[in-house]
Formats: structure tokens, sequence, C-alpha cells
């Protein structure tokens, strides 16, 4: 499609959208911090539990030292749920101790400070532009003659202080929800979100206002950060998750911290199990201080470059900046965080409808990158989170930063489409227990000679799946990927399952049926001295026993302890010289998936 190329005049507001970032840092595991967080009328904490953990001590922790939940309600209420957290608030002279009492409780898995974090901010450095030069450094109007969003429309999730749908993002919006007030209006009463959503979705050739990266994406409004642009790691993380349940696939985090939290860090990782991409700001700290969420793995993080100084058009805008900004975040030597930089110093609409030009900050670097990754979905519908991050990553190496400090370079959306992707199945020869097998209780079920695939293009192993029955039980994202499984109400034939997928959505599946047996075995002593009675220098013990799948051993048990051991129901001899002067005998089954069962006990003196 071939776009007139138009000049766009922008009501200039100084210093427009100003946009910074600072973060609490978590205490949870420093003391320094604890004294610090006590010293507050109120602690709100965040704790997370193991998968099917029983809560009922914690409860009970929590309800003595007179915490209060927190949680979210209503639409937004299973949120953080999908990662087994809650949060609650503590008196600050009750909380150390609660906190500890929690720490020791082995359901529990973590307990740390919900931190603030906020929006990232820089005063613009260069007034002067006056256009939107961003959109050529990234050769948008490229590949607006590819697509401009295409239909049906991608869904773009704005994790933010909202989003108001004036001007150009009229009729551009999905429903959303407020976690910052927990209600359904998130609206923005800041101003950074909207700016945000207009970078990837303002409706572009409409004669009106400015263009977005992609003309036809919905924005889905998520506000976390309240009106001050500060807002808790919990609600960034009930965000993340409420959008992908509700169908996002691409979302956008222009916000950090320093500190990283495990609520925050379960829903990034929620967010790509589920095949969604997250862009995220790499943060104007001017340093390599790493910020979160973006230095989570699997996490686009997108640094930003210094404007094209020449005007609208000008093809030394086309060929853009590779410098990065002085005041951007950046890698280490050693370091792999930041991924991707785009234009920092850039036009946008703030949340009355009007316009500005110069607002600076990763905050706007990010947005444009989503919306970049927006029409790489348009182009392909199939593509996981991995793939489209690869298809950005390979558009953006040809482009190396002058100055370095991320891996790949500068966005080129062009070259962006067209990116192959790993369409190859994971490898699994099996999975233990093998068929066969009788089990009992909790067990873990793990694969085989897992490995990605023989293929030109490996994406990795994300994670694995357990279905038992068919029905699923539990993932696991961390190699060597076996889930552990209380299997105490199954009895029988059992069919078990693991689903092993990669970072592209490629799966693989492997399913075994072994019998679950959580039934005792019956045993009984059919011969023996009578109990209570004094014996002779031998003792002799007869006894039978049966099990569904079968008995495994017998033990004689003497005073408790196991004294011997058979196969087969031939009897127990002893010399009663060998024990105490009173002792105690037993007979304990043990059938062949381990189960015990115990006979009646005797009693005898010599």
């Amino acid at each position: 499609m071939k776009l007139t190329k138009r000049r766009i005049t922008v009501g200039l507001i100084s210093t427009a959208v100003v946009v910074s970032m600072t973060s609490v840092t978590t205490w949870a595991l420093a003391a320094d911090n604890e004294k610090a967080a006590s010293s507050a009328a109120a602690v709100r904490l965040v704790i997370s539990y193991k998968d099917g953990a029983d809560r009922t001590a914690a409860n009970r922790t929590m309800s003595a030292a007179g915490a209060r939940s927190i949680n979210a309600t209503g639409a937004g209420a299973s949120a953080l749920a999908a990662v087994n957290a809650t949060r609650v608030t503590v008196s600050s002279a009750r909380s150390s101790a609660m906190i500890s009492e929690l720490r020791n409780d082995p359901n529990v898995t973590s307990v740390q400070v919900d931190p603030r974090v906020k929006k990232f901010d820089v005063i613009p450095n260069d007034p002067t532009f006056k256009y939107q030069n961003e959109m050529y450094t990234i050769k948008a109007p490229a590949a607006w003659e590819t697509t401009t969003g295409g239909s049906p429309a991608v869904t773009v999730a704005v994790i933010d202080t909202g989003v108001n749908a004036v001007k150009d993002l009229a009729g551009a919006t999905v429903a959303g929800y407020d976690f910052a007030n927990n209600d359904s209006n998130p609206a923005d009463d800041e101003g950074h979100g909207t700016a945000v959503a207009a970078l990837i979705a303002a409706r572009g050739n409409n004669g009106q206002g400015m263009a977005g990266v992609c003309w036809t994406c919905k924005i889905m409004p998520i506000k976390v950060l309240d009106s001050e642009g500060s807002g808790y790691d919990s609600d960034i993380a009930q965000g993340i998750i409420w959008a992908v349940q509700k169908g996002a696939r691409i979302l956008n985090l222009s916000l950090g911290g320093p500190t990283s939290t495990k609520v925050l860090a379960d829903a990034v990782a929620y967010a790509n199990m589920n095949g969604a991409v997250v862009v995220a700001a790499a943060g104007n700290e001017g340093n390599t201080v790493k910020q979160y969420p973006g230095a989570y793995g699997d996490v686009v993080t997108v640094a930003a470059t210094e404007r094209c100084a020449a005007y609208e058009g000008d093809p030394d805008c086309t060929a853009g900046t590779t410098t990065r900004s002085r005041w951007s975040s950046y890698n280490k030597a050693g370091d792999s965080w930041v991924d991707i930089a785009a234009p920092g110093t850039v036009t946008s609409m703030d949340r009355g409808g009007s316009y500005s030009t110069g607002i600076q900050g990763t905050s706007f670097s990010s947005p444009i990158v989503a919306g970049a990754a927006a029409l790489v979905k348009s182009q392909n519908p199939t593509y996981s989170g991995w793939s489209i991050a690869r298809s950005l990553y390979v558009g953006a190496a040809s482009r190396p930063l002058a100055n370095g400090g991320v891996n790949y370079g500068l966005l080129d959306i062009p070259k962006s489409f067209g990116v192959a992707t790993d369409t190859t199945p994971p490898n699994a020869s099996g999975i233990v227990p093998a068929a066969g097998s009788i089990k009992r209780g909790t067990f873990a079920v793990s694969p085989v000679g897992l490995n990605d695939n023989s293929g030109t293009i490996k994406s990795g192993i994300r994670n694995s799946t357990l279905w038992v029955n068919g029905v699923f039980k539990g993932y696991s994202r961390n190699a060597p990927f076996g889930i552990s499984f209380n299997f105490s109400s199954y009895n029988g034939p059992t069919k078990i399952e693991l689903r092993f997928f990669d970072r592209a959505g490629n799966n693989k599946i492997v399913s075994n049926t072994i019998t679950v047996d959580n039934k005792a075995p019956s045993v009984r002593i059919t011969s023996a001295p009578k109990s209570g009675s004094k014996v002779g220098s031998k003792v002799t013990i007869g006894y039978t026993g049966s099990d569904t799948y079968g008995v495994a051993r017998y033990e004689l048990l003497l005073n408790g302890k196991v004294a011997q051991t058979h196969t087969s129901t031939s009897a127990f001899v002893f010399g009663s010289t060998a024990v105490p002067k009173s002792f105690t005998v037993q007979v304990r089954a043990v059938d062949k998936a381990g189960n015990p069962g115990l006979s009646t006990k005797y009693s005898y003196t010599r």
C-alpha cells in the first residue's frame, strides 16, 4: 500500500509528558530494609505458596497477627491465584514475628514486601524536535506499505497508568481493568499510559493528530499505576496475568524498578508460558543497574536511542541514529538483559488529547517496539511470543548501536517481517514411571531423553504440563521439566501424560498407563504362641497376606524393628535368647507400590 507522506503539526507543550522511575527495594531477606518497613504504620506483603499447599497454618499465623487480606475482588479476583500468591497488610509492630513464622512454614515459598514502582522519567533535553522522526528512524513508513495492522485487530495490553480513548485512540480500546483502584474503569489520571498507547495504536492516515506504529491495533488498558505514576509489584503482576487471561498476547510495561520479586517474576513467566511477548522499558538510569521486569528472562527489553536531528522525511532520518541515549539504561560487559533499542525522544498524545513533542524516556521506546511486535503478529497470527521477539531481534541485528549496550541493535520493522521461526516439536523418548509401573502417594512424572529438536532453528524447551486421566494437574518451567504430583486419591490403572512445549509453541505429547495403588495390603498371623505367654528358646510365627497388585515382601518386627524379611509366606523362626526378656512380635506386609500393612501385635516373655 502506497501512502502519501504528510507533515504533522502538533501543539507544543513544554516538557509535556515527563517520565521517570524510582522503586522501593524488596526487604524480604534484608534486615536493614525490614527495619525501615517496620517504621511504617502498616506493612503490605505478598505471600507465595507451593503448588497444592495446605494454607491452614499460614492462615492461622496471619489471623493471629491481625493481618488483613487485600486481594482484588470481582473480575480481577483470580489473577494472583494463578501463581499461588496472596497479599495482606499487617501492622508494623506485628510484621516481623508474622514474617518469621511464615518463612518457617514449609508450604510457603516466599514472603516479600510489595514494592512500589514508578514510570520512567527524563526531562526533555532537546525540545526543538518537532515531528515524529522516530517513525522514520524505525522505518515505519516502509513497513506500512506491507501492513498497518490488518484484520482481525491485534490486541496490545498497556499496563500503565490507564488509557483515555480520546482523539487518535477513539474506538481503539477494548475492556480493561484498574488494579490500582480495584474497579473496571482504567481511565488515565496521570497521562503516561495514554502517551504510551498512542505510540502503539494512534489511528494513522485519518487526517488528524499523530500516527502510532500499528493503526488498527486494539489497546487493552490495564491500570496498575496511580495518579502519581507509581504502583505495587503485585498489582503489576495481576495486570499481566489478567491481560493474558483476557487474550492479550503482546504486553507493554513502560515501568520498573531495581527490585526483583517472586510474584512479578512468576507473572512474567505465566505470560511467556501462554505464548505472550512482554515488552518492557530498560529504564533511564544511564547505567547498567538491572531494572525489573525488564531484567527477567524472555522479556524484550528496550533501550533508547538519540533522536534524528533532521526534519521529517529526510533520508538521514530514515537511516536513523544508532547512538544510545546517554540517559538510557544498558548492558554492562557480560550482561544481556537489554535486548533492542528504539527512539527515546518522541511525539505523542496526552490524556486530554493534546499533542506534544520532545517527550523522552525508555517508557516511549518500549511501546514503539510493542507496536512493531503487533505488526509482526498481524503478519504471523500463529507466532508465539518467542517467535515475535526473534523477528524483532533479527531485524535489529543489522543496525548495531555505535556505543553498544544492547544485544542486537536499533529496531528495523521491515526487516522483522518474514523471519522464520522454529516449527519442529521437541523430542522425548519417554517418561517415567514407565508403562506398567506400580506407584503410590506423591511421585514425580519426568521426561526421558528430552531435547529441543533437530531443526535448524531451536527455540528451547519452555515448559511441560502434567495431565492425569486427561485432566490438567500442573506444570514445570524449569529443567529437567519433571512434575511432582500427589496421586493419593487414585487407585487402579491411571494414564499419565507429559506435554512438552518449546518457546515457539510446538509441542510433544508422551503418555504411559501405570497402576496407582494407595491401599495397604492385608496381613495376619495364622500360627504363633498365644499372646502374653512365656515362650521357649525357639519361636515360630506363621502368617498370610494379600494385595490386589501383589505383596513385595513380609517383615518380622521384633519390638518394632525389622528382624527378618521374606518374599513368601514361609514361617519366621527365631531364637528367644536373641531378644529382650519381654518383647513384641508383629508381621508387616509391603506391597509392590510400597504401602505397608501390619498384623496384630503379640507380646511375649521368656
